[in-house]
């Protein structure tokens, strides 16, 4: 009996087939870690300029230096917003003849650290309960700039729900007093209580002068 031998090509192309795979795979595994890796860096970048971003507004907002100070062209106006709970006091400027009264120059805002409530009971007190906002709203605004600088007081939720002698009450406290320790442009029209509607963009933070003449001039 005669055996014939033959050669068996399985092996070779199977070889072949592992080798193609091996390769496709650390290709694909190059890939994947080039990608990755590129992914990294850019949350990484995209995270620093992110910070760098929120430095640099916190540096903005945390300035103590009135902006612009020796500009004649800077307009200056101030806002008191008197709630129950506490008050804040907004101090806005932005270019003068600008045309665009959404086109600040800065804000700076300050709120009242005790968050002490306005007494009804007390009228006489309003006045000094402020008095450290607008000593914050004097540092932020040139000194030659005071008499100029329009300030309101909105007295919102709070004060709508006293009767309305004590509201006249506290609003002359604020009228009589204010005048005597601060040179702002403060009239009688100047502090009031606003209703619901008026106080809803100031609470979005949209600043009063849509709804302020004066403070658009």
């Amino acid at each position: 009996m005669t055996f014939t031998r033959q050669h068996l090509g399985c092996p070779r192309i199977l070889n072949t087939n592992l080798r193609q795979i091996i390769v496709i795979s650390l290709l694909a595994a190059a890939v994947s870690l080039l990608y990755f890796s590129v992914v990294i860096i850019r949350n990484k970048y995209g995270r620093l300029s992110k910070d760098k971003k929120f430095q640099r507004y916190l540096a903005r907002v945390t300035d103590v230096e009135a902006t612009d100070t020796n500009n004649p062209n800077v307009n200056y106006g101030i806002v008191v917003d008197c709630g129950s709970s506490g008050s804040r006091i907004f101090v806005y400027c932005w270019p003068r003849h600008n045309g665009n009264p959404h086109d600040l120059l800065d804000i700076r805002q300050m709120r009242d650290k005790n968050r002490k409530p306005v007494f009804a009971t007390s009228p006489e007190k309003v006045s000094d309960y402020i008095s450290p906002l607008l000593n914050f709203a004097a540092e932020h605004v040139p000194r030659a700039k005071h008499k100029e600088t329009p300030l309101y007081i909105l007295c919102t939720a709070g004060m709508r729900i006293l009767p309305e002698s004590q509201q006249k009450a506290i609003l002359e406290d604020l009228l009589t007093d204010i005048p005597v320790h601060f040179d702002f442009l403060f009239s009688d029209s100047h502090a009031e209580v606003i209703s619901g509607k008026q106080e809803a963009p100031q609470q979005a933070g949209q600043p009063c002068v849509e709804w302020r003449g004066p403070l658009s001039s």
